[in-house]
Order: structure tokens, then sequence, then C-alpha cells
């Protein structure tokens, strides 16, 4: 197809699309987009759609900012079980309203889908999953992100643009991407956590612009680096801007592990913790499988269980067989 393959519009409920194959796209996949909020036709509104167990590939052939699932203005989504691999921008979407101004987007659950091959190396500014705006009951679990690499800038996994609110990001694998496994740009109120975030070439995970709120909680994850900062920023943060608790943190290059502000500021992680961060947290090894081979799966015996993390194996990720669709 020239363009998108599937294209949901205007006022359109309860749509199923399950177990398809849409490849070789001009654009992406699927586009999800109804009345916007400051629109009063509460009719034209879109929303409780399952998109499901779809293999999404070989996309932006011609518009190459194109996405593998685009969901727009859209509420009650369900977002599962697919895999989206080689596209130039974004393998998954949602939200379009920037900052924190009334969005239609909320309660869209994004979960067990395998995402790879995103950008490479054409475009900038864009992750495996991408959110924009007030989203409040929208969560991100259980995927599987990596092999994300941009042009110039903003290669991520996860990546919360421009107000993104309210979002719960948890059980996510996330890594090799040349910019963060993590990015939020700003936001209010996102819990992230029980992660696996490992080998970002400039840092783990990164917050971009802070406001005179909690922006962001980020507790019992796993944190891989290899030679490269934990938490970068523009500016230092502080403890009112984002909560930092309960994290198992490893460098794999025997390396002290630390933090850098404002590309020049370097903090080691006895200063990162003397500002209020991190208090509980753990620098050890976590005992993977073979990180080597990104076998992430925990072996017994790993310090994360004592900090709290809960183990998943990541089979669960992309299309299931036809018997185990809902």
């Amino acid at each position: 197809t020239g363009w998108y393959g599937i294209e949901i519009g205007d006022a359109c409920r309860q749509i199923r699309l399950v177990g398809n194959t849409i490849r070789d796209l001009g654009a992406g996949g699927i586009k999800i987009n109804g009345a916007a909020a400051a629109d009063k036709a509460i009719h034209r509104r879109t929303g409780h759609h399952r998109i499901t167990d779809n293999t999404i590939v070989q996309g932006g052939r011609i518009f190459h900012s194109a996405i593998g699932i685009l969901a727009m203005n859209a509420c009650r989504l369900l977002i599962a079980h697919n895999y989206i691999r080689d596209f130039f921008y974004t393998g998954i979407s949602c939200g379009w309203e920037w900052g924190y101004q009334d969005s239609v987007s909320r309660d869209n659950w994004i979960e067990n889908n395998h995402i790879h091959q995103i950008g490479q190396g054409l475009l900038s500014d864009m992750g495996g999953i991408y959110t924009l705006g007030v989203q409040p009951g929208t969560r991100i679990r259980g995927n599987l992100i990596y092999d994300i690499h941009c042009a110039n800038y903003g290669g991520w996994c996860i990546y919360p643009d421009e107000g993104s609110s309210h979002l719960l990001i948890e059980n996510n694998v996330c890594y090799d991407a040349d910019r963060q496994a993590f990015h939020q740009h700003y936001g209010r109120e996102n819990i992230v956590r029980n992660n696996i975030f490992a080998f970002g070439e400039e840092s783990v995970a990164h917050y971009s612009r802070t406001d005179k709120h909690t922006g962001l909680t980020f507790e019992k994850n796993i944190l891989l680096t290899n030679g490269k900062p934990v938490f970068t920023s523009r500016k230092p943060l502080t403890i009112q801007e984002m909560r930092s608790d309960l994290n198992l943190v490893f460098d794999v290059s025997g390396k002290p592990p630390f933090c850098l502000f404002g590309g020049k500021i370097r903090t080691s992680w006895k200063q990162w913790r003397r500002l209020g961060f991190d208090l509980h947290s753990l620098v050890a090894d976590p005992k993977f499988r073979n990180w080597k081979k990104r076998d992430f799966r925990l072996k017994p015996g790993s310090p994360a269980l004592k900090m709290g993390f809960v183990p998943f194996d990541g089979k669960n990720v992309g299309p299931r067989p036809p018997a185990l669709r809902d």
C-alpha cells in the first residue's frame, strides 16, 4: 500500500483488528484518529478498539515518518501482542495534544508488543513507543523494545514526550538505543517501575525538562550500563522533580556508576545519593543469564529480587497462536 494499511476514523467504536499481516507499506500499518478534545461533537469520538496479534513490518517506504501503529485522538484502546519491525520513525505512537491541555487519549493499554529495528539512522526524535500529552489510565507494560537508532538526536526505546502525564510504565525490557533506553521530555506524575533498561549509548535514562512538580517516579528498575552515565539531564535534578529509589544499578565495565548533568557536571553515585536520590538502591551485578547475548532473565539469587523486583521472562511478547487470542 502507498499509505497506511488500515485507517480508523471519526465515530468508530469497538473495532477488532486481530491476527493480520501488514507489510511493504508506503506509510504505516494502522492509523486511529477521531475527533479531538476541542471538538465538542462527542459523537465523533473514536475508541474501544482491540489491535492485537498483528505483524507490521517494512514500513515508511514512501513517507519515512510513518508509524507502525498510530493512535492519535482515541481512548480505551488495547494495543497488544503486535510485532513491529523495520520502520524509519516510531513503532507505536499514542496521544496527540502538546503539553498539559485536554486530551481524548486516555485508558489506552500498550502491552506485550515486540518492537525493534526502528529509526535505522534515517530520522531523529523517535521511539520504540512514543507518547504525547495527558493520558490518565494509560499503561505501557511488558513490551520488548531494542535496536533504536536515530540520525542526529533522539533514539529512545520508550519516549514520553511533551506533557505526557499519568502513565504507568512497567515490566518492559529496553536495550540498545543510540541515545537512552528511557527518556522523558516533560510530564507529570508518571510511574516507571520494574523495568530493565540497558545499554543506551549516551546514558541509561534521560529527563530533559522539569517543572515545579513531581514529573517522574522511578523505582524498582534494573539499570545496566557499559561505562556510560546512569542518569542524564539538561540540569541537576531535585527530589521535588524526580523520585528515584529501590533500583539496582550496574556498570558492566567495572567502573563506579555516575550521572551527568548539562553535559559536563559529573556526579558520582555517592554525590547523587547525597542529593536524596536512590537512598535504598543497590549497586550490584543483577546476575542476568547472559547480558552479552541480551538474555536478561535473572538467575536464582539475583540481588534484584531483594530490592522487590518482580521477574518476568518476556516469552509473552508478540503475536500469540490463534487459539490464545482474545
